[in-house]
């Protein structure tokens, strides 16, 4: 019985050993192509709001550079933007002239759960473009802010420190955006998501943040 009991346990050994050395060989095998399609997912979500840019880049301060989140959670947090985060940056230059950011937003009150989009803001605080990465709002109503174009195009060229949001008659010139039809919580979600990424792009330029190629934002 004894030895019936440690061949199994050899047997399974043996067996998690294999599957262990296949996994991580599929891992190592496959981690290149993964990480190389997620950064062109990334860079073509940049271009899509940014598309005079020719150059990516992250800031050079540590504290915005890989943990964006945590540096400007705070001042979310002070404007009442506790649903947002600030999960992405990056900024962008044109033949090596700073020619606006990229931030990317989660909006944590979809009525569907997270909502993740860019927006790319030019220097002097224009919104050039807005960018959904992913979004799981319900059919027929809060999808439409990714299938209908004409609800973000609100915000596109426009620029103001912040937007409300209104049932109809919205004029995104001065501040106001319209919601979509039956869908105030994803709309909210997107309105509060905006202003979010607006006051990031302020503390941004109020900062001077670099980059390692020498673009300074400000």
């Amino acid at each position: 019985m004894k030895n019936s009991i440690v061949k199994d346990a050899m047997r399974l050994f043996i067996i998690t050993l294999i599957s262990g050395i296949i996994l991580g060989f599929f891992y190592d095998l496959t981690k290149g192509p993964i990480a190389a399609q997620e950064e062109k997912t990334r860079t073509e979500a940049y271009q899509a709001v940014l598309p005079d840019a020719d150059k990516f880049e992250t800031a050079t301060d540590t504290a915005y550079s890989t943990d964006i989140e945590a540096q400007m959670q705070p001042f979310l947090n002070e404007a009442g933007y506790t649903s947002d985060s600030i999960t992405g940056l990056a900024i962008a230059s044109t033949g090596g002239t700073y020619s606006g950011v990229v931030v990317t937003v989660t909006a944590h009150d979809g009525y569907g759960g997270d909502i993740q989009f860019s927006v790319g803001i030019l220097p002097d605080g224009t919104i050039s473009g807005i960018s959904i990465l992913s979004i799981s709002e319900t059919a027929g109503l809060g999808m439409r802010a990714k299938t209908d174009p004409s609800f973000l195009s609100q915000w596109t060229g426009m620029k103001q420190d912040s937007f409300d949001l209104v049932k109809s008659g919205g004029d995104p010139a001065s501040g106001t955006v319209d919601a979509i039809s039956g869908s105030t919580v994803t709309s909210k979600a997107f309105q509060r998501g905006i202003n979010a990424a607006l006051i990031a792009f302020r503390n941004l330029q109020n900062n001077n943040i670099t980059t390692a190629g020498g673009v300074t934002i400000g």
